[in-house]
């Protein structure tokens, strides 16, 4: 547990949550590799129960476990997103979701809370305005974050980034990305 992940959670490659990604990535004293949702195939929690039993997943059959994996073994975590109608795009709210198996684990003892972590969120919205925009996202992942002992440090806000390019033209929200990086001493 020592190199932080940094996730890309957009559905579309070389979007702007990607350029996100890559630019935290570079701002860091080390470069790890940016690891992206869309790569791994999820399957939507189907509400059987059957972790209530003993934390478990049993669709198994897919990526959640191993990218949950790679987050249990992480030393920090960044996550990027797009705002898709006021919230996470359907295959990240997805993998979101399997996360029960974890949570239901913790309830039941099964797995015991480690020393908290911090992470890092930059959502890329195409809006550039909004007073909600962002409300729907947070406490989502908040709480997803928290089952993995996570705590949410610094969050970045971006809007009118619509266009696949946008970001990498906008010398402000580069700015930004390369500042979040920056303040989180990795």
């Amino acid at each position: 547990m020592n190199e932080p992940l940094i996730m890309s959670l957009s559905p579309r490659a070389g979007g702007n949550s990607d350029h996100a990604a890559a630019l935290f990535a570079r701002s860091l004293n080390r470069e790890p590799r940016p690891v992206f949702l869309r790569d791994h195939q999820i399957e939507p929690c189907t509400g059987c129960g059957c972790c209530v039993e003993d934390g478990l997943c049993r669709i198994g059959a897919d990526g959640a476990e191993e990218l949950f994996s790679r987050i249990d073994r992480a030393s920090g975590l960044v996550l990027t997103a797009p705002v898709y109608f006021y919230h996470l795009p359907s295959q990240a709210k997805a993998w979101i979701d399997r996360a029960q198996s974890r949570y239901m684990a913790r309830q039941s003892g099964l797995r015991t809370p480690q020393a908290l972590r911090c992470a890092y969120v930059v959502l890329v919205a195409g809006r550039t305005r909004g007073e909600n925009l962002f409300a729907g996202i947070l406490p989502t992942l908040n709480y997803f974050l928290q089952v993995f002992d996570f705590r949410i440090e610094k969050t970045l806000c971006l809007r009118g980034l619509d266009g696949a390019d946008d970001f990498s033209r906008d010398r402000a929200a580069e700015d930004a990305v390369r500042d979040l990086a920056r303040s989180s001493g990795w």
